[in-house]
């Protein structure tokens, strides 16, 4: 798969799905593969005849296509009852709220409905619990958050025209929430329809909370309806490298037409209702999300409560109940962990061991987990044995939302050099990785909210580093795959191991059978 993706957005359809579509089709023809067709504002109209065709299967949609909620409350019948489900193929309703992440690593960032004006919930307006959960969405397991790809909302946000040298002459229906919401989470592009009219807006700076820091700039870009008499723009094609793939210099690179942010600083704090900022004093900005806050302003209007942490289990790629988590590829199932297949694997029989329920990391699972996961390890363990092969466990606790345990297997006579590779592939990435004592446990050293890197090698010997700043992703495939232990250079990135679906099913099938001698409840 390209790194690049080409994503296509249109704004309000208004149940004109054949005129769509078409030409869709005909751009897809031209200039694609597109990956994804975006639509924000109202998909739905007064007639929706036309969508028969392409739920009876009598035509196809011909580019994969995601959508937003209702705006209004005529519109609701349309909507699936659920959130991410599809209404028919190659069409999906996104659902309320939250933030999609492709395969490729695009982040899409959605909120459905308008502002609610009042505190009675509606299915057709969102909160600002919804905005701030977004954000906490957006965040988690992100500390060196950069921003996301694309914010999709259907309502504008208020003060998008401020700086704007051009001046626009015209009025809309802004939201402070989507506001606060685009000044939180940095989007490479925040697109939004509704207003009848095309607008982009010069590329904007985002704002950063500690000053000399650069962000990235964010487009704002408004769309017309479909089939609209004024003939204004309302498609939209996108060609970009997801932003956790970019790098850092192409992002924050400026621009000769780019402004300053239109929001005020006061976007920043960490809920939209804490923005009174009483003139001539120091603020000071703080992560109502880190577990290390050091700093409250001494001239905040009273205590900011902090949000309660919120997760969405059928969101996550790794818990077993989730419709995302490859099913596929489980190899074992327990009370409370099972093994599946890693996706991209270094090598064929690379595991993953994951609590079935969510959590963080290693060091917080609670006893019962660990003891599980402790059981599998020893299963595992006997499994490679068979092979002449002794497992290799390590764990990333950095830009992870759910614990995974990695667990690859090297030659036996490898051992003794594992400990001594490791330690020089850190010197090489400029860090230190420690042993830690004899009967020292993960979870003595590394608290809550702790960042790091943990190995386990053959004979008990345990390795550990704490991370602070940025951290090489592949850093445990990267010294396995080396020449002087696995040499397979050419597959220390997973992106470039991955297999066709079928192949991997045949592969967990082979695996499935051959660790079925070793499994807990044989």
């Amino acid at each position: 798969m390209s790194e690049k993706q080409k994503v296509l957005i249109c704004g309000d359809v208004e149940g004109h799905f054949k005129f769509l579509f078409n030409k869709v089709e005909a751009i897809n023809k031209k200039s694609g593969p597109f990956d994804f067709l975006l639509c924000v504002g109202n998909f739905f109209g007064e007639d929706n005849i036309e969508l028969e065709v392409y739920k009876n299967g009598a035509k196809n949609i011909p580019v994969p296509t995601y959508i937003i909620g209702a705006n209004r409350e005529i519109d609701l019948e349309n909507y699936p009852d659920e959130d991410g489900c599809e209404i028919c193929q190659n069409l999906t309703y996104l659902g309320k709220r939250g933030v999609y992440t492709a395969s490729s690593g695009l982040k899409i960032a959605y909120v459905s409905g308008m502002e609610s004006n009042s505190a009675e919930s509606k299915p057709t307006c969102f909160s600002e619990s919804d905005v701030i959960s977004i954000k906490n969405s957006c965040l988690r397991g992100q500390p060196s958050f950069r921003g996301i790809d694309i914010l999709l909302t259907s309502p504008w946000p208020v003060g998008i025209t401020n700086l704007d040298p051009n001046k626009p002459n015209f009025t809309y229906r802004g939201s402070k929430l989507i506001a606060w919401l685009a000044a939180q989470v940095k989007p490479r592009y925040h697109v939004s329809a509704l207003e009848g009219i095309h607008y982009e807006r010069p590329p904007y700076r985002n704002q950063s909370q500690q000053d000399g820091n650069i962000e990235i700039a964010t487009r704002f870009i408004a769309l017309a309806p479909v089939m609209n008499t004024q003939k204004k723009k309302w498609l939209y094609a996108l060609n970009l490298t997801p932003v956790d793939r970019t790098r850092l210099s192409d992002l924050v690179m400026k621009t000769t037409d780019e402004t300053d942010s239109p929001y005020p600083k006061s976007m920043l704090f960490n809920q939209p209702s804490s923005q009174k900022i009483e003139p001539k004093r120091t603020q000071f900005f703080y992560d109502m999300d880190s577990k290390e806050i050091t700093k409250r302003s001494r001239y905040s209007d009273g205590p900011v409560k902090r949000p309660k942490p919120e997760f969405d289990q059928a969101k996550c790629w790794f818990c077993l109940s989730s419709p995302e988590v490859s099913k596929h590829l489980v190899i074992s199932v327990g009370s409370e962990v099972y093994v599946a297949l890693a996706r991209g694997g270094l090598v064929e029989d690379h595991f993953l061991v994951l609590p079935i329920t969510h959590h963080q990391s290693l060091s917080i699972l609670p006893k019962e987990v660990k003891e599980e996961m402790d059981l599998y390890k020893i299963c595992i363990t006997k499994y490679y044995a068979t092979m002449d092969k002794v497992p290799v466990f390590f764990e990333r606790n950095y830009k992870t939302s759910h614990c995974q345990l990695q667990v690859i297997p090297v030659h036996k006579n490898l051992a003794p050099g594992l400990k001594e590779m490791f330690e020089e592939m850190a010197e090489c990435n400029n860090f230190k990785i420690s042993e830690l004592p004899m009967h020292t446990d993960l979870q003595q050293i590394a608290k809550p909210g702790v960042l790091y890197f943990y190995v386990e090698l053959p004979g008990g010997v345990k390795l550990y580093h704490r991370i602070k700043k940025d951290f090489p992703l592949q850093f445990g495939r990267e010294v396995l795959a080396s020449d002087r232990i696995l040499d397979i250079n050419d597959r220390v990135d997973w992106k470039d191991c991955q297999m066709d679906k079928e192949e991997e099913i045949e592969l967990a099938n082979r695996i499935r059978k051959e660790f079925q001698p070793f499994d807990l409840d044989t």
